[in-house]
Formats: structure tokens, sequence, C-alpha cells
């Protein structure tokens, strides 16, 4: 009879253990998602807050658009439009030779 119960208790310990170790095993697999999820909104915010100053830029140059003065010097500087009358100057960069 008392051989029959150590055997009864071996399983016992290895089901314990089986156990324990799923357990340890789930856990660890769980805090392994909460580090990449928590990565992935620290990412996601930051993406966030350069898009909210993009979006501020953005609507100071739409408030800017509706000075006249603002529009010309746009036209001036990136078209390279002159009023009558002016004379064009063209600058040669380095670069363009």
């Amino acid at each position: 009879m008392r051989k029959q119960q150590k055997y009864r208790v071996k399983w016992f310990k290895l089901f314990l253990f089986v156990l324990c170790s799923y357990f340890i095993y789930l856990t660890v697999g769980q805090q392994s998602q909460l580090s990449s999820i928590r990565r992935e909104s620290q990412a996601t915010r930051m993406q966030l807050e350069q898009l909210r100053e993009a979006n501020t830029a953005l609507q100071e140059e739409r408030k800017a658009l509706h000075d006249p003065k603002y529009v010309e010097k746009l036209a001036r500087e990136e078209q390279g439009l002159v009023k009558p009358g002016e004379i064009p100057f063209i600058s040669v960069e380095k670069n363009n030779l």
C-alpha cells in the first residue's frame, strides 16, 4: 500500500509543476504583449502630436493666405513672378552649374 501512495504523490507533484509552469508561461506572454502594446501606444501618441503640430501650421498658413501681401510674397519667392515694370533678378547657384 505504501508504494501506491508514493506513486500517486509523484503524479500530483508533476501535475502541480506542469500547472505552475503553464501559468508562468501565460504571465510572461501577457507581459510581453502588454509591453508591445505600450510601445505601440507611445509611438501613436508621438505621431498624433506631430500631426497636431502640422495641422496647426497648416491652419496658420491658411489664415495667412487671406492676406494679399503674403500671397504676393509667395508668388515672388516661389513662382518668380514680378510686377509690370520690374526687372527680374535670377540668381545662379553653384549646384546648377
